[in-house]
């Protein structure tokens, strides 16, 4: 690890110092999608440089192997739905001796 480190430091300062790109250019050709990075000016420019702060994230994010899908165990069945049972409601209360005045 020590050995990367310092192989690997000089270019991560070089790659730090790197111009900013102004834009990307995408060209759809018959072999495919293409993307051109250029500068300012809209003059192309060299391969992009892996920021140094981000590589370590980069290469820990491609060692996880990728998600297994399995089916779901189990049986499955349709469920009809019957019709709606009509309760029957209870009648109106009636008015009683010891109930509060309907009118105020």
């Amino acid at each position: 690890m020590a050995t990367i480190l310092a192989v690997t430091s000089l270019t991560m300062a070089v790659a730090r110092g790197q111009v900013q790109i102004a834009g990307e250019i995408v060209i759809c050709t018959g072999y495919g999608i293409t993307t051109v990075t250029v500068d300012e000016e809209g003059n192309p420019t060299g391969p992009v440089h892996l920021c140094p702060d981000m590589v370590l994230g980069m290469m820990a994010a491609l060692d996880t192997p990728p998600p297994v899908l399995t089916r779901p165990e189990g049986r499955v069945e349709r469920i009809e739905a019957s019709a709606p049972a009509l309760l029957r409601g209870s009648s109106v209360p009636q008015p009683r001796a010891r109930d509060p005045p309907a009118l105020v």
